[in-house]
């Protein structure tokens, strides 16, 4: 199900965004909610009155109400301490959508990039090579920091601008491995040089689909192959976690049509 199915479904927690806020001394009204689900929510902002300040900012607020009787304020809070960390760590990175700061336990205000996600985009303009030779400087760049993004098989976590330069966004569920223990430090890296093959196997995979004269035949056939552990997350977990969340969600979750 693609990000942006999630106004058809029911919220099974977390408040609205809320109408205003204050930030650095600058007061924000809420313009447009991107997205919201069961860890948050997200939103276009726009700054009242004149100023310095960014004239519009996206804010994100991460869930910290319970589910029935089970706490997860904790989950919030570390969710959101784990996505500004990254935007942190990667603020240096050229391209990539600057954080501006926290906002209370389970929320941050970041800079706001004007432009579609790639599925958008893709419906009404020719992708060119430039685009995808952008993404890989980009992505090269994260993991040269020591991390990796972990959910390029969205088309949703790339934001292509005006002008056609894309943005890799949405740092919620990245990673690095910066044990110390020898034994663990080694265990760590491996990890992460998989998981950061798998961030190229995605992109890749978006290339080669929209243009695969980009590659030879030999870089298609390549570029083609998953490696047995992402083969297997697949088969045993992602196919049968979207089929059981399809079912769940449009049997119990769907929103009643008003027409």
């Amino acid at each position: 199900m693609a990000d942006s199915d999630w106004m058809h479904f029911k919220q099974l927690r977390g408040k609205n965004l809320p109408e205003r806020f204050e930030f650095n001394n600058t007061s924000y009204r809420l313009e447009k909610v991107f997205k919201r689900d069961f860890y948050a929510a997200t939103g276009l902002y726009h700054r009242e009155g004149e100023g310095p300040a960014p004239a519009k900012v996206v804010y994100k607020i991460y869930h910290t109400d319970r589910l029935g009787i089970i706490p997860l304020g904790w989950l919030g809070r570390r969710l959101c301490n784990r996505e500004v960390f990254y935007y942190e760590q990667l603020g240096q990175v050229k391209g990539l959508t600057r954080l501006y700061g926290r906002l209370g336990e389970s929320a941050f205000v970041r800079e706001y990039i004007p432009g579609c996600h790639l599925r958008e985009y893709r419906k009404t303009h020719e992708i060119d090579e430039n685009l995808y030779l952008t993404l890989r400087e980009q992505l090269a760049a994260i993991h040269a920091a020591g991390i990796a993004h972990n959910d390029l098989s969205k088309p949703e976590n790339i934001l292509v601008k005006p002008d056609g330069t894309p943005v890799i966004i949405d740092f919620q569920i990245a990673s690095r491995f910066a044990w110390k223990w020898p034994v663990f430090k080694h265990v760590g890296r491996r990890i992460l040089r998989y998981l950061q093959a798998t961030d190229r196997y995605h992109l890749d995979k978006q290339h080669r689909r929209r243009r695969p004269q980009d590659f030879s035949a030999d870089e298609l056939k390549s570029a083609k192959k998953k490696g047995i552990l992402l083969y297997l997350h697949g088969v045993l977990l992602r196919r049968p976690w979207r089929a059981s969340r399809r079912f769940i969600m449009g049997r119990f979750m769907r929103e009643k049509s008003h027409s």
